[in-house]
């Protein structure tokens, strides 16, 4: 498969041939599709959820207008002969449970979609029930084909656009991602089903060769827990967000420092429409993006909850984030994760020293810059090392450092002083400074080498030759390995939580937000604490991991 959108060869075979689909137009029918599925024991189908046209305010690949459309589910091929394939149309009152609950066996067959997180919730949708079964084996062509493009600005990941790419055949019908005009949408939708067990079939090789297959197969078992986390939403206090809101407004017109103006207004902006556009009831509902970043981080959209404002720029407003009546929140995050990944990729045995001896890393690079004992160290000094230690990390210099440390952590600084902080950094951790000698020598040398990073499970970050930022290659493999870890706990805390009476609500970053009943509050922050730290010492072997949770009545609770 080429690397990039650019290099996209011309298909060279024929088109893929259009389905021709056995309609399903009864319960009756497709209870005895199932029957015959059970015995026939297929190791794949390809499973196709079109969206509804007709229906829903949202974009097509928005979860919150995910209303099924026609359905198809075709059986791997055996050879040449084609696979046949089954249309079924969700408007004709199909009871999808016999279906559903075979595919959620143990031992049901692998089933293969494109965007299964937006399949999923359409399934959830043609069910009309938000407990609806979900295939046991999930493996998804579109997370294929993100992965293996590695990071390349311009991702070619369209249903489509891979057939054409892996297969070598272009797509014979309109693109089937899209709402389509034309009538017979059952074909569409056959055709797509049809392609995706041969697609997979042809990019697990290429997972393999480019040893992805274990970050392949972490997102796929992620979606569940994402799909069930959009769903679950986030519980809020909506009167008392409108009225955080309504006081912003009503101080823009009396508020006479300019930077008062320009802050208020940048918050009613931002947050302003939230109350009418996310919020209902007492929930408010994003969506949330596993593979957007090229790091494997979590983004979130829709509204951006990771970028819900602490006290300091919008007072009042995470305590408007409140568990329903009768439960609790319970928040978690992994401390200083990104010193302890960092120290276990560089290698630094420095910093590993500090973690396994219990000691602060902030303390310790301080100590550096004062010539002070550890236990001697201020609070003011040891903020100062806090800045230096996130600050240098990924690479930075001593002149952005300046504005860096002055804007997120209230440290002034001459350059002279900043020079000096960051020497003091790399003399601390001297593998830190020997692990960004050696990928500062990745980006020099013969310009037309393109440079590959990786994190631990593989994930890789492809710089195009002459154009890898130095920066980023030391930050993807250590917030991506972060990622990963906190990936795995999340497919882990689902049942787990399920088990209590409780749900995940929200990833932000390193952070992660759970509901629980009242009476299971400290059993569920010890489960939580204890899944995020195991899942994540799988990833990071070689430096403890420690997890700081705890019970709270808002989000804003510490």
């Amino acid at each position: 498969m080429p690397r990039s959108a650019t290099d996209r060869p011309a298909p060279t075979g024929p088109p893929w041939p259009r389905a021709s689909p056995q309609p399903i137009d009864s319960d009756e029918q497709l209870r005895d599709l199932v029957a015959r599925l059970r015995d026939r024991k297929p190791t794949a189908i390809g499973l196709w959820i079109g969206p509804d046209p007709t229906r829903g305010r949202h974009d097509a690949d928005d979860w919150r207008g995910a209303t099924s459309g026609h359905a198809a589910i075709a059986v791997a091929p055996q050879g040449d002969t084609p696979p046949p394939v089954w249309s079924l149309d969700p408007k004709a009152g199909l009871d999808p449970m016999p279906l559903l609950s075979w595919l959620a066996e143990a031992d049901a067959p692998y089933v293969v979609t494109h965007g299964a997180q937006i399949t999923l919730h359409r399934i959830i949708d043609w069910a009309g029930r938000a407990d609806a079964p979900l295939p046991a084996r999930l493996g998804c062509t579109q997370t294929a084909a993100v992965l293996l493009a590695e990071g390349a600005r311009h991702r070619a990941t369209s249903l489509s656009e891979c057939v054409e790419r892996a297969l070598g055949r272009p797509w014979p019908l309109s693109a089937p991602e899209l709402p389509l005009a034309e009538p017979d949408r059952a074909l569409v939708a056959a055709t797509a089903a049809s392609v995706l067990a041969p697609l997979l079939a042809a990019l697990t090789p290429m997972l393999r060769r480019r040893e992805l297959v274990r970050v392949f197969e972490l997102e796929c078992h992620l979606v569940p827990s994402v799909v069930a986390m959009e769903r679950a939403g986030v519980g809020v206090d909506a009167a008392a967000f409108q009225r955080i809101v309504d006081g912003w407004v009503r101080e823009q017109p009396t508020a006479t420092e300019p930077d008062r103006q320009t802050r208020l207004a940048k918050l009613v902006s931002t947050y302003g429409y939230w109350p009418r556009e996310y919020i209902s009831g007492d929930r408010i509902f994003c969506r949330l993006h596993p593979l957007a970043a090229d790091s494997g981080r979590f983004s979130c959209t829709e509204p951006n909850l990771q970028q819900v404002p602490g006290p300091h720029v919008a007072p009042g407003m995470r305590a408007c984030f409140v568990p329903p009546p009768g439960q609790v929140l319970v928040v978690a995050d992994y401390a200083q994760i990104e010193l302890r990944v960092a120290a276990h990729l560089a290698p630094c045995d420095a910093m590993r020293a500090v973690f396994r001896e219990g000691r602060d890393p902030h303390r310790a690079t301080a100590a550096t810059l004062t010539g002070k004992p550890e236990a001697e160290v201020s609070d003011r000094e040891r903020q100062l090392a806090k800045a230096v230690n996130f600050g240098f990390l990924f690479g930075m210099g001593a002149p952005r450092f300046q504005s860096y440390a002055q804007s997120s952590y209230g440290v002034e600084l001459d350059m002279t002083e900043a020079r000096r902080a960051r020497e003091a950094f790399l003399r601390t951790f001297p593998g830190i400074a020997r692990w960004h000698s050696r990928v500062g020598k990745l980006g020099r040398g013969v310009s037309s080498q393109a440079v590959t990073v990786r994190t631990v499970l593989g994930r890789r970050k492809r710089f195009e030759p002459g154009k890898m930022s130095f920066n980023a290659a030391l930050n993807i493999p250590v917030q991506g390995t972060a990622a990963e870890g906190f990936k795995l706990a999340m497919t882990r805390l689902q049942p787990r939580l399920a088990a209590l009476g409780g749900r995940g609500i929200l990833s932000v970053h390193d952070e992660y937000l759970a509901e629980l009943p009242a009476d299971r509050a400290e059993e569920g922050c010890r489960v939580v604490a204890q899944t995020m730290k195991e899942a994540m010492a799988q990833v990071v072997t070689t430096v403890p991991i420690e997890v700081e949770a705890h019970v709270a009545q808002s989000w804003a609770d510490k």
